[in-house]
């Protein structure tokens, strides 16, 4: 893999997400291969996550402090989210029919995670000229991010629908949220009454 072929594999997973989709699939990297992919873009994206906070600290909010103001705390949030994501994509996508493999769901969103850290990277220079462009670009990352994993997730399992699998990743993202906050209160209490 090349620096050619890294660029090209960009441009194409914004532009036609499901090629790009194909590619990391037809690649049929080892699981193994795919976890590493999986640490290292999490870890790159808590990195750059954690320096945009460091310069651009969002003032009175103490939860976002506590979780993002430790580049070690961004990561492990940033390795957390990603693992249960793969996974989920996985599993989610097999339960309705999906064929998709788990070492190819790992790579595709190992991938799916690549084109967002260099907008990343774009993003903290605009932080710098710009904060109002700099958070227009979070939104568009966030859209972004949400077409490419719909697109790439449909094409991993063969659905033809990327707007089936879309609501179908929001419906996931609610219910592991509302599980994971009620397990957190269980952990840490409700309150100290």
């Amino acid at each position: 893999m090349n620096l050619d072929f890294l660029q090209n594999m960009i441009v194409l997973t914004v532009t036609n997400p499901r090629a790009a989709a194909r590619q990391v699939i037809a690649m049929n990297l080892p699981i193994k291969s795919g976890w590493t992919a999986l640490l290292l873009v999490a870890v790159l994206s808590a990195l750059f996550g954690f320096l945009g906070f460091l310069f651009f600290p969002i003032d009175g909010d103490p939860l976002l402090a506590a979780l993002f103001g430790s580049p070690f705390n961004t990561a492990l949030i940033q390795i957390a989210v990603q693992f249960i994501t793969a996974f989920l994509v996985w599993a989610v996508g097999t339960k309705f029919g999906g064929v998709g493999s788990l070492s190819n769901a790992v790579a595709v969103v190992a991938w799916v995670q690549v084109p967002l850290i260099v907008l990343q990277v774009v993003q903290l220079v605009a932080m710098a000229l710009s904060p109002p462009l700099a958070s227009i670009m979070g939104l568009a990352g966030l859209m972004l991010y949400a077409l490419i994993l719909s697109q790439a997730v449909a094409e991993l399992h063969g659905f033809r629908s990327a707007v089936v699998v879309f609501f179908g990743i929001l419906g996931v993202s609610f219910a592991f949220t509302v599980v994971a906050a009620v397990f957190a209160a269980l952990v840490l209490g409700v309150s100290n009454a």
